[in-house]
This record gives C-alpha cells, structure tokens and sequence, in this order.
C-alpha cells in the first residue's frame, strides 16, 4: 500500500554552480542495520543509470500536528469541522528560507544546475547519474533481489550529507526504502525506471463454488436469503448486515469518493457492467472518473487476469455497488519512483487504498514524513482509510525475520488515518438474520485464507484518542509475548481502529464470479459507509467528517457492534486475540451504519 505524490512543479535555477564542492564534513542521515525479510544483495548499480532524486526539507510547524489536527476533529473541540484550505495548509507547513537555501547552495556546489520545487514547496526533484548520487551522497547503490519472485530494487543502506546540511533536510529518495509484496501475487516484470519499486499487497482469491445464479440478500421477506452470506458476501449482504441504506438517487455535487490503484492493476469495464447487472439494482455503463498520477494508465490487457484487474475490480464492484449514482474517482499511479512528497492530487472527501508495506520496510524518518502528508488531507476534510494487511500479526508477508518480531502494516499505522481490519461471518451461524434482528453479532474475526492484520506500531506513539482504549486492552488482557515480539511500551499506535468482513466477496474478474478475501476488501466498503455519511451531511447543510478517529472512538458505544472471537496468527504465535472492547485484532469491531450516521448528523 505507498502513495507516488506529484504536483505541478515550478522550475528552481541555480546558479554559481563551482566545480568542486566545498569541503564539509559530511553525518550519516539515514541508516539501515539489517535488510527487509527475503531480500538479498545482489550487484553494484551501473553507475551510468539515471535516478530520479527527490529531497525532502525540513518543514515548519510540524511539531503541532497532532494539535491542529485535532482541532477540527475532535468533537470537543470549538473548532471541529472548520477544515482548513490547501492554502492554509501549505503556508503553515512551507520549510522556511534558510532550510530552502542551504539545500539549494549544496546542489550547486556539486554541481545540479536545476531543480523542479513542486507546489507544496517542500520537496526538491532533479535527475543524477548512480556515480553522481554516489559521490553527492557518500554512498554505494546495489541491485538487490527480492528471494520469493525475483522482483528487482536498487537501493542504498546509508547515505550521508554535510553536517550543516542535515538539519534542513527531512529526507532523501530513492536510498533506503524497500517495498515487499507476498510471492504468490507478484509478477516477475522489468522496471523500466531502476529506482522504482513495485507497490503493495494484492487480495487473497479462489474460483467461486457457490450457487449459479447470484442471490441478492434482502430480495424478500425469507430470512434464508442472509444465509446465502456465507457462500457470497454482496453489496446487499452488506447492507444488511450494517444497515447501510440504498444510496440518494441526487447526489450532492460537493461530494466525492476516490479509490487509490497502482499500475498494472486497473480495473475492467466488462466486469463492472456483469457485476452492476447480477448485483446491483442500476444499469451497466457507469465508470469510475480516471485521474492519472505519474502516468498511470488503465491496462485492458489480459482480461481473465486476476494479478492484472482482481484489486480494482473489487475495489470498484463494491465502492460503486454501495454509493451509485455518485461519481467514484480512480486515482490511478503509474510506476515513478516512490516519494515522501506532498499529496495534492487527492481532492476527493473520502480516499480508500488497499496498498500497504510492513514498517520494517522503510525508515522512520521516511514513515513519519509521508504521516504529515495524511495528517494534511484530514485538515483540509478529507477521510483516509487504508487496510491493515492479510497475514496476521506477521503483516504484509507470510514470514517475518529471523526474531520473528510482528510486523505493523503501514500506512495503516500512521495515527492520521483510519486503519480497517476484516472479519467474517461465523461458519456456524445457522439464523444470521435473527442474530441481527436481537442485535447480536454474526461475526467473528476473520480465519480464511486472510487473517487481518493487526497489532502495535514500533514507529508512532499512541495518540489520545486511542488511550483509553488500548491501555484497558493492556491491563484486562495482557499479550503473553515480550518486548522483543511487539512494542509492549504500552504507548504505541494500535491497529486496528475498525473492522468490517472482509471474506468470500463475490467479485468478477474475467466474466467469472470469485470469492475474494481480504482487508482490501473490507476498506472500501467502509469508505462507501462515511461517502454515504458524507452525502447526509451535506444535504443538511454540513461539511464532511474529515478525520474520524478522534469521533469513531469518543462514541463507539453508540454504533459499534464488538466482536469478541479470533484472532490474528502469524511470525510462529497464535497472534492477539479479539476480546471485550478495542483489541489488535478487530479494532473497536464493526459499525452500524445508521448508529454512526446519528453521531455525525448530531455534530456541527
């Protein structure tokens, strides 16, 4: 799950470029100790490539994230609601002058003649030479080799800047950052850019043996209809079983939807219409708003290819399946390289990403850099939603390293978003219908061939809203595991924040009916619950929700449905366990919709 943001760029000359650079003392900047699981080394860069290189400045206010942030979020606060614009947000953040030209008086020094500033003002791009970048940044650039599909990545394991540079500089791409998908998703292809990784997790998936003919729950009056859930989850499934409504026939023109998709994924325009017409109550020929990013194309290669269309079709199936007529937006990237840049071609109110990395992956300074950027969107009203990954406690991957420390998914673990796990209904539910009718709980936490990723980050602290919460986790049901299997400091971010089922979506890819798993497919289904929200709101004269969390916690008592049986097994342990209140398992547990759409309506 990573975001390749790019704005409109603005060209930045320098000049006095001298040849030969002055000499500083050079400090290491970013460092890594030891290699993401299943990548190797392999071979020193050609050092005639070109690399795309990005700087990241040190920004101002920063430090008040969390503050400001929580001011137009919190429902206490005076403030909540009143979302800040993109100009308020770029002249609060801009890094100041001095750490602007420090960095350019050092590019010129060794020699870089231009350099794009992008809008944010925040983020410094040029193009060098390997042997260039080697020498700018005191290090050596290898090819290394990823063991399970042969996926290739060039990177770095440290690299240095002068002393008096390092203080105005957040962050340098591509050096450390590596990106790990599961084996069993990946296509061996080239990367025509040698500092590009490939992106993400892809859903689980299996041929479809249900019933032939598709049943649409709540067709009538016969509670055996919810039963047909177990075999095939629908969008009416859902709504039954969130009491999600059917969708305003005149959607608000100042609502907005968008869905994240990376290149070659794309969704397929034949698979909608089958899948609008065998699930869904309107018509064939509705499409997703395209907005390219870095070049990104639809692929309408390959039909039947579940690797190629699986992600978006479901992602598009359901986010449209719940919300039609209005309008969805993909924001679909293309294959650049990966930047801790700024996320202005996100204008939709509500973003769902089923794309993630384990924080190991990364770096630190890297993870908390790209964490502004989302804690950016929620100030100016937008709701960021990212799944939390599908194997357990051990995140993106199957395996975790040698320690077996859990692996937390990221960005899912950033405090800025909104983190979504994934349940299923009990197998053994034999009247799922009166289960809901009493107001009890049909699910439990997902056991399939996804097991929903979950636990504590070793990267961000715990913010306020999840304190109460996660510290009567802590003390009612203590991990049995140590410090050195998961950041028990008992002041780390927990994941997730909520969860929806995430099992045997019935999804088409190639003309046929699959059962698809995962918390990809659980987040955009939440996303269409507060797009649903969102269009409530605005008819009676509010604004969108923005960031949720600081609200989802403060009234879960009021919409939340706990789930109380799982867990999430991986790194070689039986994971946490799904017990009374929040747990790392399932979050705070499944929403009722309308329960959830009372508590926004009740706030300004």
């Amino acid at each position: 799950m990573h975001f390749l943001l790019c704005t409109v760029a603005a060209l930045v000359a320098l000049t006095s470029a001298l040849p030969t650079a002055p000499n500083h003392s050079h400090v290491i900047h970013e460092k890594r100790n030891s290699l993401p699981a299943k990548w190797a080394k392999r071979s020193r860069m050609d050092s005639t490539a070109i690399l795309p290189v990005r700087i990241g400045l040190k920004q101002r206010n920063v430090d008040r994230a969390h503050e400001y942030l929580d001011s137009v979020s919190n429902p206490t606060s005076k403030s909540y609601g009143k979302h800040w614009s993109i100009e308020d947000v770029r002249n609060t953040f801009a890094p100041n002058d001095e750490s602007r030209d420090t960095v350019l008086q050092w590019l010129s020094q060794n020699g870089v003649s231009t350099v794009k500033n992008e809008g944010a003002l925040h983020t410094l791009e040029f193009d060098m030479s390997v042997a260039e970048a080697e020498r700018l940044l005191k290090t050596e650039y290898f090819v290394y080799e990823h063991d399970g599909s042969g996926t290739a990545h060039v990177a770095c394991e440290e690299y240095s800047v002068p002393e008096h540079v390092s203080d105005h500089i957040n962050i340098i791409t591509p050096t450390l950052h590596f990106d790990v998908k599961p084996s069993q998703h990946l296509q061996r292809r080239d990367i025509p850019n040698p500092a590009d990784p490939l992106t993400g997790s892809h859903p689980y998936h299996e041929e479809y043996q249900g019933p032939t003919t598709p049943t649409k729950a709540g067709d009538d009056d016969n509670s055996d209809s919810m039963q047909t859930c177990l075999d095939a989850i629908t969008p009416d499934c859902l709504r039954s079983l969130y009491n999600i409504p059917e969708p305003t026939s005149s959607p608000s023109s100042d609502n907005s939807f968008g869905v994240v998709e990376y290149s070659p994924n794309t969704y397929n325009g034949d698979d909608l219409d089958q899948f609008f017409t065998s699930f869904t109550k309107f018509d064939k020929g509705a499409r997703p708003d395209l907005v390219s990013v870095n070049d990104g194309t639809l692929d309408d290669s390959d039909p039947s290819s579940f690797e190629l269309h699986g992600e978006s079709n479901l992602d598009f199936q359901y986010a449209m399946g719940l919300t039609n007529p209005q309008k969805v937006t993909l924001y679909q990237i293309g294959g650049n390289t990966m930047t801790a840049s700024d996320a202005d071609f996100i204008k939709t109110k509500v973003v769902s990403t089923s794309w993630g990395f384990n924080e190991k992956d990364l770096t630190p300074m890297y993870m908390e850099t790209l964490c502004n950027e989302y804690m950016k969107l929620g100030l100016q009203g937008i709701s960021i939603l990212f799944s939390t990954a599908d194997h357990g406690v051990a995140g993106n991957t199957e395996t975790c390293d040698n320690n077996d420390r859990f692996q937390p998914d990221f960005p899912a673990s950033c405090p800025y978003v909104t983190a979504v796990g994934a349940t299923m209904l009990d197998a053994s539910a034999t009247d799922i219908a009166g289960t809901l009718s009493s107001g009890g709980q049909p699910e439990v936490a997902i056991d399939s061939n996804v097991i929903s990723g979950g636990g504590f980050s070793d990267v961000f602290a715990m913010p306020d809203y999840q304190q109460d919460v996660v510290a009567k986790f802590l003390k009612d049901s203590p991990p049995s595991y140590s410090g050195d299997q998961f950041n028990n400091s008992g002041n780390a971010r927990g994941l997730p924040d909520i969860s929806l089922n995430g099992h045997g979506y019935a999804v088409i890819v190639g003309g046929k009916q699959q059962a698809v798993d995962g918390t990809s497919a659980s987040t955009p289904a939440f996303a269409a619950m507060i797009t649903l929200i969102n269009e409530e709101r605005l008819a009676a004269g509010k604004g969108t929700v923005g960031f949720l969390n600081p609200v989802l916690y403060q009234y879960a008592d009021k919409y939340v449905k706990d789930v109380t049986s799982g867990r999430n097994p991986g790194c070689g342990t039986d994971g946490f366990e799904a017990v009374e209140g929040w747990d790392p398992v399932t979050g705070l547990g499944t929403p009722d919709y309308v329960g959830l759409r009372d508590v926004f309506m009740g706030l300004d």
